[in-house]
């Protein structure tokens, strides 16, 4: 039987969980990936907050309505030829009598490569369980919540809202190209369609999820030197046992489910 045990209940435990959340602040994180057919550099942070803990038994911490507040960065090279053909008029040579002959330039017109920057943010709420991790670390133990699996990333309107975002970033970054007013609707359309939902998702999955998957927050730690009685005078020191392991769990003790903290000793 374990020589100390600690318990919190889920009221204890949604507000140790709302501050150690709050505590993480903004994450962020920068580097490249693909963006339907081009690559793409990003620059993306996110922030947690909200959820509403439920402990179930044995060992499981659930966070329902767990909220991610999710800003992207992007740029990637557009190849407008890529998407519109460069057009080429010939020159064209007409006599006319007492002048001579009178003939046109010729026009050729090769569409240049532009930078496509694109801001865009918004959120996401999901579901997630957490398992209790231990770890001592220079003479401290540490009890963890730790997100568990790869949570589901329900994107949904949003992800419809930044393909929107991508096609109005096209038009103002092509504005400038001489000739080219007649085709932006063409070119916004044409590159849209290209990265697609798909494009979109198969690049916020995986830059986005790592700020949930893999989070840990603290939930207490214990000094593996631990003082049970403090000192009382000059010739009655403090008295401390060593925790030698330590476990948790989570227990339902009705009325309601408890967070269990077990510790065993020596002296």
């Amino acid at each position: 039987m374990s020589e100390i045990v600690a318990a919190i209940d889920e009221g204890a435990a949604q507000q140790l969980f709302t501050t150690e959340v709050a505590s993480l602040g903004t994450q962020s994180t920068s580097g490249s990936s693909s963006l339907g057919p081009f690559g793409v550099s990003y620059a993306v942070s996110g922030t947690l907050s909200n959820g509403t803990v439920d402990l179930i038994a044995p060992a499981t911490i659930e966070i329902a309505d767990l909220r991610l507040d999710w800003h992207v960065d992007l740029s990637f090279q557009l190849d407008i030829g890529d998407f519109i053909p460069d057009i080429h008029i010939p020159q064209i040579c007409i006599p006319i009598p007492c002048v001579g002959t009178v003939c046109t330039p010729r026009i050729d017109i090769v569409w240049p490569t532009v930078t496509i920057p694109v801001s865009f943010g918004d959120f996401l709420k999901t579901t997630v369980d957490l398992g209790v991790a231990l770890s001592l670390v220079a003479g401290v133990w540490k009890v963890e919540g730790v997100v568990q699996g790869v949570p589901n990333l329900q994107f949904g309107a949003a992800t419809a809202a930044l393909l929107a975002a991508i096609g109005v970033a096209v038009a103002a970054a092509v504005a400038w190209v001489p000739l080219i007013g007649p085709f932006l609707a063409v070119l916004a359309v044409a590159v849209t369609a290209a990265i697609g939902i798909a494009g979109l998702t198969g690049l916020l999955g995986p830059i986005i999820t790592p700020f949930i998957s893999g989070t840990r927050f603290p939930i207490t730690e214990v000094n593996a030197l631990f003082e049970v009685l403090p000192a009382s005078g000059p010739f009655d020191p403090a008295v401390f046992v060593t925790v030698e392991t330590l476990a948790a769990e989570v227990q339902h003790n009705a009325p309601e489910d408890e967070l269990v903290v077990l510790a065993d000793i020596k002296p």
